[in-house]
């Protein structure tokens, strides 16, 4: 069963970020991904990096993806708007930083430095850019949030930074190699250093 996010509530303050999520994925690693709450992350960041999502020609919807370095945890956060209400969407970290062709082609595979099988995030084996399904809320909205050790914001093997980020019209099944069959893009957006 895909791991559905949605999370109910985000709480920004200066010093502490409190994400509350049901049924979210947080950390990598135990119990196959699935954590009730991504708990406080206190202090600032040690490097961030954002991606603006565009939709693909037909598609008329936008959002954000950030990911913030706290040691070694990245913290994924993610908001779209203009989706199909109560829908699950693949969501996957590529390659590459190209968003130019309408199958995804040009963002080439799910970002692997590890030379890992597709897979479920937080058990086992997986590529570093698989990522938590999403699931949109009654009004076509997605707010996500995820942690992992598997990527990287600031320089080495890992980094996200030149790569880009695609949200797929299908949820991954986390088993067909290489991507999951989570079919083609519904949107992308570069990954770039804050």
């Amino acid at each position: 069963m895909p791991v559905r996010c949605s999370v109910l509530a985000l709480a920004f303050a200066t010093a502490t970020v409190a994400v509350l999520a049901s049924g979210c994925a947080s950390t990598q690693g135990g119990n196959d991904g699935n954590v009730s709450v991504v708990n406080q992350v206190a202090g600032r960041p040690d490097a961030t990096a954002v991606a603006q999502i565009e939709g693909t020609p037909g598609n008329f919807l936008g959002g954000k993806v950030s990911f913030a370095q706290f040691g070694s945890v990245v913290v994924v956060r993610a908001s779209f708007q203009g989706l199909p209400s109560n829908t699950t969407f693949g969501l996957h970290v590529h390659e590459r930083a190209n968003c130019s062709s309408t199958d995804g082609s040009a963002a080439g595979g799910h970002f692997n430095p590890g030379g890992a099988p597709h897979g479920r995030p937080g058990s086992g084996a997986h590529h570093a850019g698989d990522l938590p399904n999403v699931q949109s809320l009654g009004e076509g909205a997605v707010f996500y949030a995820f942690e992992t050790r598997a990527l990287s914001v600031s320089d080495g093997p890992t980094s996200v930074i030149g790569r880009s980020v695609i949200l797929s019209r299908l949820p991954d099944d986390y088993q067909t190699q290489p991507d999951g069959k989570s079919g083609p893009p519904l949107a992308c957006g570069i990954i770039r250093l804050t």
